[in-house]
């Protein structure tokens, strides 16, 4: 007691030496506890990139979404699944694909080309028709099937001409039409600046895409203009097709759910027309419009005239 008293410094010393380094000893297991779980996780994660082309007008933030929605599905109800998906512009698809190639794309018409050689031949299993069949077709090989739809419509001022507007793009062909209507294409400019000349008034008749219709339609609504909007049905490349590059379980399933009766029917919400349904729409022009394209000749994806 007589040693404690005289050297109790000292005493407190090696009590407080003793508990820190007890104290390092037990946050150094505990770091590499947790340094062994970041190293060592769980569950693998894989991720798998999506590309989405965009090559016709109208509706590309909503086709996106689209495919947004499906890819957040199949990560729930899959640990350790994820999806990378990126809009890709058209232009650079040539030389992306020989980079480094998505496992899925989503692309337009006058690029189904530059895929073609990288996409692997689907099954015949989905529910679709068969001349949408044969548009993804490729010497009686599937390689790719639409997942949404949509048209041209022609929209005038209470009166028609000989001559009409069309906004023109290196992708689509919508001059297809011209002959079967007897009509003649008049200046090439984009389609938001023919719309533009047409409810300016500087032109009366227009050939116009579904986001025409839609705006159209609403200025109708709104007493501005006085328009009627006659959807064709006899042709339309305003259509987006999914094509897999890899297939295994998970690229087939996105396949199989952006084609599935539940999704497609979802297609109202983005203003947008099922590959597989008709009557998704119940009244109005949109409906007018779904049965249109439903029944439109569609030229086949990879064999372009572009």
């Amino acid at each position: 007691m007589k040693f404690i008293k005289k050297h109790w410094y000292k005493v407190v010393n090696i009590v407080l030496a003793v508990t820190l380094s007890v104290y390092v000893l037990c946050v150094g297991i505990k770091k590499a506890k947790d340094y062994e779980v970041y190293k060592k996780p769980s569950i693998e994660t894989k991720v798998y990139t999506v590309w989405h082309v965009e090559t016709f007008e109208g509706g590309g933030k909503s086709r996106i979404m689209y495919l947004n929605k499906i890819a957040k599905s199949i990560e729930k109800a899959n640990s350790g699944i994820l999806f990378a998906v990126k809009q890709i512009a058209p232009e650079k698809l040539t030389t992306l694909v020989k980079d480094n190639c998505a496992d899925i794309i989503s692309f337009g018409f006058g690029v189904g080309e530059t895929i073609l050689p990288f996409l692997t031949e689907l099954d015949n299993t989905y529910e679709v028709r068969d001349n949408l069949v044969e548009s993804g077709s490729f010497n009686n090989k599937l390689y790719a099937l639409p997942y949404i739809m949509s048209g041209y419509a022609l929209i005038t001022h209470n009166e028609e001409t000989e001559n009409f507007h069309c906004g023109e793009n290196s992708y689509t062909k919508p001059s297809e039409i011209y002959t079967t209507l007897n009509k003649k294409p008049v200046e090439k400019e984009s389609q938001y600046e023919a719309y533009k000349d047409f409810v300016n008034n500087k032109h009366v008749t227009l050939l116009g895409t579904a986001r025409d219709v839609f705006r159209v339609n609403n200025l109708n609504s709104l007493g501005r203009t006085n328009a009627n909007i006659l959807p064709v049905s006899n042709y339309t490349d305003l259509i987006q097709y999914i094509g897999l590059t890899k297939s295994d379980k998970i690229t087939n399933l996105f396949l199989s759910l952006a084609l599935n009766n539940e999704n497609q029917s979802s297609l109202v919400e983005y203003s947008l027309f099922s590959s597989r349904l008709n009557k998704i729409y119940s009244d109005g022009i949109y409906s007018t419009m779904e049965d249109a394209i439903f029944n439109a000749n569609i030229p086949k994806v990879f064999n372009e005239i572009f």
